[in-house]
């Protein structure tokens, strides 16, 4: 029953009841009147306990609204600030130190956060936007060998610092190409390549494609796969959801994992992870074929 149809049962039971009352004054011995008088009372005892209990329930809704939302709005700042407190401690450092190495070195620290932060406040912009529908999101064919080898050009600045880190294209030159929002698939493997970079220092962050046929259908796969970290299989299944609210601590948002599933989703394909802790990461994208 809906809010308004509450009320307006609460209004006729009420109307009902002062009709009632007046019967009863006039026939103030008539027990069928006393009657029917105790059953409107009851009848609107349980329609505004029932109403009482769904405002409760809406309130205490809200209330898990807002808390989800200063919590998220909290972790959002956190990945803002920390950039923005280490950047800060790279110019420092930079100003103290007369060694040119070690400008050089603060100066990509500090290039590496402000790109982070910046890729953070897109991330957002661009998650608002989907959220508020894709609406009519230009495709064209895309060549996925040159939009990688624009991504990992890009990304070279962040690994000047780890010389035993490469970065690796291995998409064939002629690979099909697929129909995608140029701008918000360079974006996706922007993120992709660098949640990479953070947590591998040596081995390889390697972008690979292949082509496959299931069901009758072609499927476009590229694989972003690294010889990092890796994670626990257990955090796998929450990682493409924008902050939960689940964990007192998070460590991140994951605002451009979010994005990523948001543009797959958008592009009718599919995004998984396969991991393992201290085993590398690896991230696969399923496209429609042509």
């Amino acid at each position: 029953m809906t809010a308004t149809t509450r009320d307006t049962e609460i209004e006729a039971l009420e109307t009902e009841i002062r009709r009632l009352w007046e019967e009863v004054e006039a026939r103030p011995g008539d027990a069928e009147l006393q009657a029917q008088l105790s059953g409107k009372h009851s009848d609107i005892d349980r329609a505004r306990a029932e109403e009482l209990a769904r405002i409760e329930e809406l309130y205490q809704s809200s209330l898990k609204e807002l808390e989800y939302h200063r919590k998220r709005t909290a972790v959002t700042v956190h990945d803002l600030k920390a950039p923005i407190t280490i950047a800060l401690l790279n110019l420092e450092l930079i100003e103290m130190s007369d060694d040119a190495e070690e400008v050089t070195f603060y100066r990509s620290g500090m290039r590496r956060e402000l790109e982070f932060m910046l890729d953070t406040i897109g991330n957002l912009l661009e998650l608002q936007r989907l959220a508020e529908g894709p609406g009519d999101i230009s495709k064209e064919p895309l060549n996925v060998h040159e939009l990688l080898d624009g991504v990992i050009g890009r990304m070279q600045v962040l690994i000047r610092d780890r010389p035993q880190l490469e970065l690796i294209n291995a998409v064939p030159a002629d690979f099909p190409e697929l129909m995608g929002q140029r701008h918000h698939l360079t974006r996706v493997f922007n993120n992709l390549f660098s949640n990479s970079i953070k947590y591998t220092d040596q081995g390889h962050i390697k972008a690979s494609a292949t082509v496959n046929h299931s069901g009758g259908g072609e499927r476009l796969r590229v694989v972003i796969e690294d010889t990092g970290q890796g994670i626990e299989k257990q955090r796998i299944p929450t990682l493409f959801a924008y902050y939960q609210g689940d964990t007192d601590r998070p460590e991140s948002t994951g605002i451009g994992l979010a994005f990523v599933k948001q543009v797959m989703d958008v592009h009718a394909g599919r995004v998984w992870i396969e991991s393992e802790r201290g085993k590398g990461t690896r991230v696969v994208l399923e496209f429609p074929g042509g």
